[in-house]
């Protein structure tokens, strides 16, 4: 009986070539015979140079009545970003970042591409038109960048893709990020021109480093005026996830996991406290008791007394102290950066790290105080932390100095 010949199945290559004696690294899919005499389709990812025979042995191996898993060939990168997101365990801030990143950068530029057919070579090239486009701040790019990285090793463990084509390539240029340091004259100033009702909201981001939102957050029940500490444990939040209404949330802005931080309050800060509370007194409202994986719609409800209000009787957001608040305050000062622009309420967060490392502060306490961990600290302060070579110098040198006197003795 005349022997049969081996028939082999094309794979994606863009030549359409069968398999050549060292291998073909693609994919290749037999007709093949189950061990009750059926015929089936099966698909051998990652064989290089696989005969029939060795395609066959690995349907012979499996469990009776199982069927070989489909190898997704035709998977976008659109339908694995998608899948991909829906499984992240972040705060609300990320997801929607992520979310962003995804729908408006990179499903336009991968989206319709199989996952398996992304190349090296095709990333390297974005990774220029990233540095290369003007519109994309570098900071904008890198976080397109690295969204798009999670997502190709994502489909590399779950064996979507055999090699990720992220792997050793640089990633794009990020500079210093642009920050102002505010003198104390300037916040000072910034202070007075406040409306007397918001005033102390600027003065937590100068003296207590805090974010934002962590600041409209702010409660009576975080004031221990004798100690004089302030518990940073709340925020006002205003997104997707709260149908965008302003709620007050038991969760600190970007440390889900982290419950809480002590900050020391300066004098002045405390004085300002209690003039405050007994002009404007705190007003009762709903706070979310947030716990981790769970969504803010399933989680208990608590109450607080916030100190911060609109004349609405609303909890404060962004969009109305910047634009109705921060911005018209800072534009009636003259306080612009070296570029023109107005500084932003984190600079005040920025301004207390520098000035507290800058003084000789451990870094590691004051990342415990901002909320931040001593690597990120390192990664974004380091300038100023080489300084301290400077400051600290002449104070190890006297420490570790020989004595004024001392004799050593020769061993005998």
């Amino acid at each position: 009986m005349a022997r049969k010949p081996t028939v082999y199945k094309r794979c994606d290559c863009p030549d359409k070539a069968k398999p050549k004696k060292g291998g073909c690294k693609h994919l290749w899919k037999y007709n093949l015979t189950t061990s009750e005499g059926n015929r089936t389709r099966a698909s051998i990812p990652d064989s290089v140079g696989a005969t029939q025979a060795q395609a066959q042995s690995v349907l012979d191996g499996m469990a009776p009545g199982a069927t070989p898993e489909p190898v997704e060939v035709n998977l976008t990168f659109q339908q694995w970003a998608a899948d991909w997101l829906s499984r992240r365990r972040v705060n609300d801030s990320s997801l929607e970042k992520y979310e962003i990143a995804i729908r408006l950068h990179l499903n336009p530029r991968w989206g319709r591409k199989r996952l398996r057919a992304i190349e090296k070579a095709q990333v390297e090239a974005w990774v220029q038109e990233i540095e290369g486009n003007e519109s994309i701040a570098n900071s904008t790019g890198d976080g397109h960048w690295k969204v798009f990285q999670m997502v190709m090793k994502d489909a590399l463990q779950n064996g979507k893709i055999d090699r990720n084509p992220t792997y050793e390539v640089d990633g794009p240029y990020v500079g210093d990020s642009p920050s102002y340091v505010f003198s104390p004259d300037e916040y000072w100033a910034i202070y007075d021109t406040f409306p007397e009702r918001y005033r102390l909201i600027p003065m937590f981001g100068f003296a207590c480093g805090t974010r934002q939102a962590e600041a409209f957050g702010v409660c009576d029940d975080v004031i221990d005026s004798s100690r004089s500490l302030l518990t940073v444990r709340r925020q006002v939040l205003k997104t997707k996830e709260t149908s965008y209404k302003r709620l007050l949330i038991d969760r600190l802005k970007t440390s889900p996991r982290l419950s809480s931080k002590d900050v020391p309050m300066p004098s002045y800060l405390v004085e300002a406290v209690e003039e405050y509370v007994a002009r404007f007194p705190p007003r009762a409202t709903e706070t979310v008791l947030w716990q981790h994986r769970k969504k803010i719609a399933a989680c208990k409800r608590g109450s607080a007394q916030a100190l911060f209000w609109t004349p609405r009787g609303n909890l404060l957001d962004r969009s109305y102290f910047n634009d109705d608040l921060w911005k018209p305050a800072l534009l009636k000062l003259g306080i612009k950066d070296e570029d023109g622009n107005l500084p932003t309420f984190h600079d005040l967060r920025h301004t207390f790290i520098s000035t507290s490392l800058q003084n000789g502060i451990p870094e590691h306490t004051v990342a415990a105080w901002v909320g931040d961990s001593v690597e990120e600290l390192r990664r974004t302060y380091s300038h100023l932390l080489k300084n301290h070579a400077d400051t600290h110098g002449a104070v190890v040198a006297g420490l570790t100095g020989r004595p004024k006197g001392s004799v050593v003795r020769a061993a005998a």
